[in-house]
């Protein structure tokens, strides 16, 4: 290899009219990059390292950063913050939110679960000033994109699963699990007011 540098540098040198003197200058500084670089890479593969086969070899972490940003889904996100401004803590570790099922499922809130989960400090939602949800709409095949458990406070609300297309009915007093990706038809009875947990 450093004979054909050597070889081909010379003849560029004589074309050019170069003295000989800058040319074996030239010559002696190619050698020492071309030595240095090639002894760079013998270090790093005997290290462990592999030369980029591409420009996007190295995009992994920030690929997975993107990711795992988009993963969380805002509502939720924001969800903490929003139970302790209503006086809940994350932290106490004695009493908060859990998740009480991983399928749909409606069930009658004992009292001690409300003051086990901290209910009452879980953010209220209501359909009130949401024409979407008025009395009598019909909400098709709508889609949790993440899950939810809820407590109604007031209200009447009829859901659909899609899974099974057979009517169940949500009032007052009970806990709602909706998992994440749950599609089912909703249809407000009546005006509906809930406590929500959102994961």
């Amino acid at each position: 290899n450093f004979h054909v540098i050597t070889s081909q540098a010379s003849c560029n040198f004589r074309h050019h009219s170069i003295d000989s003197q800058n040319a074996t200058h030239h010559i002696i500084s190619t050698m020492k990059t071309a030595t240095f670089t090639a002894l760079s890479l013998l270090v790093g593969v005997s290290n462990g390292f592999t030369p980029p086969t591409s420009r996007h070899q190295y995009s992994s972490s920030t690929t997975t950063a993107k990711y795992a940003a988009e993963e969380g889904h805002p509502a939720v996100i924001g969800w903490p913050e929003k139970y302790s401004e209503g006086g809940g803590s994350i932290d106490d570790g004695t009493t908060g939110p859990e998740i009480l099922s991983t399928e749909f499922q409606i069930q009658n809130a004992s009292s001690s679960q409300l003051q086990q989960l901290d209910v009452e400090n879980w953010p209220t939602w209501t359909t009130s000033d949401k024409p979407k949800w008025g009395v009598g709409n019909q909400v098709v095949d709508k889609e949790m994109p993440y899950g939810e458990l809820s407590y109604v406070l007031s209200g009447k609300l009829e859901i659909i699963p899609q899974s099974t297309g057979v009517p169940e009915i949500v009032n007052v007093g009970d806990f709602v699990t909706f998992p994440k990706g749950f599609v089912a038809s909703w249809k407000v009875l009546e005006e509906l007011t809930w406590h929500y947990y959102l994961y």
